[in-house]
């Protein structure tokens, strides 16, 4: 009993702003988040609530799959390029840029994301989403020149940007039980769309591939015509009817409606509708901003994207007589299936700090591991090396403990950490963030390895991963069975915060 009542102290205590310092108070803080009480109350949810959710949310998800599929998309249309009885023939240069401009525009678009959104409502978002990415595919279809599959290709990474809608969309349209668990499905949904290039594009003439992928857009563009705005918009824009008839066809109960609207009017309550810069001045914003970017940014140092895009590359620098080609394939098997289990089930039921610091210390352990091994035989033949199985089977751990919390993380709490005034805004400037750095992290690929050889890439892996872990000690906030806001609550200065009998009086209730 005491125990649980000094963990509760330990939350208690972080929640006020009060940040441990030191080891010893950092043994604490991470004892206070390991044995974090786990007896918040859950909220009733009917199946009629959770199939209208599912419903309503059909169309968002369809988004990830579309994304996945642009992705994985060059891997099977550029062997079909290169074969002798193509009427299209490519040079390498131009193979490269038909690969890598797959995300080039992202950035720009999700900039663009977040006030179009804001203005105009999350379901035209995710409209134009569809149509944008069925253009890119056409044109894709139809290509007679290069230059077109230049197009099509700057076409769907524009799309890609887009998604943002789609993360807000699930955030505002679900109830916080359900939120976990849907935000969850988004890296299943994107791993799906790559084994659907995969098996349409590789059965399938490109361009008859192609055409299928532009129709299953535009089919689900008609489709989000017909389904739910998100409450959460409708009520910032004054429209509190139709934000309770949307409730209503997400099957939530009377209850449960009035709590969401008292919910939103907390948000909404004293603030403009325009957004205006001193916005960006208010600690419910450049807070979780800041500590966003920076999860972002070690995201991408951990290097699991260097792995992914370079898979047969890093396997050769390895050092190992295993085939790289055996090792890649083993590689996406097991980060399919680590994203459709542990992933989903991290991202839905285990707290986002213990994910992260889990995952964290698990991937600094294996990165290091083996770089270590690299670097003790580097001058030593590779057919004379030891235990050869051991570099491998660390890189394919560690992305599969990415999948734990590392790597899906800072794309679903950007759409959790933000106030209902700047949601879309913020969340298309972490978008821009966290793609911007992808691209620029995989083009710098080449210049680490030249600078810092692969065991000193893998040590800079491991210095990030533990950067995570202290991150989230220290500074990330929890989002799991939080309502949007109680998390905004978090971000308060004191003096302005709600007393905890406030936000929990508010926020209880039945949903569904």
């Amino acid at each position: 009993m005491s125990s649980a009542a000094g963990a509760l102290t330990l939350r208690v205590s972080y929640l006020k702003g009060v940040y441990p310092i030191g080891f010893c108070k950092f043994s604490c803080s991470l004892f206070g988040i390991l044995m974090e009480e786990s007896g918040d109350r859950k909220e009733s949810l009917s199946w009629r609530c959770w199939s209208r959710t599912l419903i309503a949310c059909s169309g968002a998800m369809m988004a990830f799959v579309f994304s996945g599929v642009t992705e994985g998309q060059s891997a099977v249309l550029l062997p079909q390029l290169k074969d002798e009885a193509s009427p299209i023939h490519l040079t390498p240069e131009e193979e490269t840029w038909i690969a890598s401009l797959g995300i080039v525009l992202s950035p720009v678009s999700a900039s663009l994301t977040g006030p179009i959104t804001d203005a105009f409502g999350r379901k035209l978002g995710l409209v134009v989403y569809h149509i944008i990415m069925g253009i890119g595919f056409a044109v894709i279809a139809v290509a007679k020149e290069v230059w077109h599959f230049y197009v099509g290709r700057c076409i769907c990474s524009f799309a890609i940007g887009l998604e943002v809608a789609a993360i807000v969309y699930l955030t505002e349209t679900c109830s916080k039980e359900q939120r976990g668990l849907l935000l969850s499905t988004i890296s299943p949904a994107f791993t799906i769309g790559v084994v659907v290039a995969y098996v349409i594009g590789g059965f399938l003439p490109w361009n008859v591939a192609s055409a299928i992928f532009a129709a299953g857009s535009f089919l689900c563009s008609l489709g989000q015509l017909f389904g739910v705005e998100s409450p959460a918009w409708l009520y910032k824009r004054g429209h509190t009817e139709a934000s309770t008839r949307a409730l209503q066809r997400l099957g939530r109960t009377q209850a449960g409606i009035r709590q969401e609207l008292e919910l939103f009017k907390l948000t909404v309550k004293e603030q403009s509708q325009k957004f205006q810069l001193r916005e960006l001045l208010h600690p419910t914003v450049w807070k979780p901003f800041i500590i966003m970017t920076i999860f972002h940014l070690i995201h991408c140092a951990t290097g699991v994207h260097h792995i992914v895009y370079y898979t047969i590359d890093f396997i050769n620098r390895l050092g190992t007589t295993y085939d790289p080609l055996t090792v890649s394939i083993a590689i996406s098997v097991a980060r399919t299936i680590a994203t459709c289990t542990i992933g989903v089930y991290f991202t839905s039921y285990v707290k986002r700090r213990f994910a992260t610091i889990l995952s964290g210390t698990l991937m600094t352990i294996l990165s290091v591991g083996a770089g270590v091994y690299v670097y003790v035989w580097r001058d030593t033949a590779v057919d004379r090396r030891p235990f050869q199985w051991l570099p491998v089977a660390c890189v394919i751990a560690y992305i599969v403990i990415g999948r734990v919390g590392v790597t899906p993380l800072p794309w679903l709490m950007s759409s959790e950490v933000f106030p209902l005034r700047v949601r879309g805004s913020m969340s298309g400037a972490t978008f821009v963030i966290g793609t911007g750095s992808i691209f620029i992290s995989i083009k710098m690929y080449e210049d680490l390895i030249a600078a810092f050889h692969i065991w000193g890439l893998l040590f800079i892996f491991g210095t990030a991963c533990f950067s995570a872990v202290l991150l989230a000690v220290f500074v990330l906030p929890e989002t799991l069975n939080k309502t949007l806001y109680e998390i905004e609550q978090y971000f308060m200065p004191k003096k302005g915060k709600k007393s905890g009998e406030q936000v929990d009086s508010t926020s209880r209730g039945e949903v569904c």
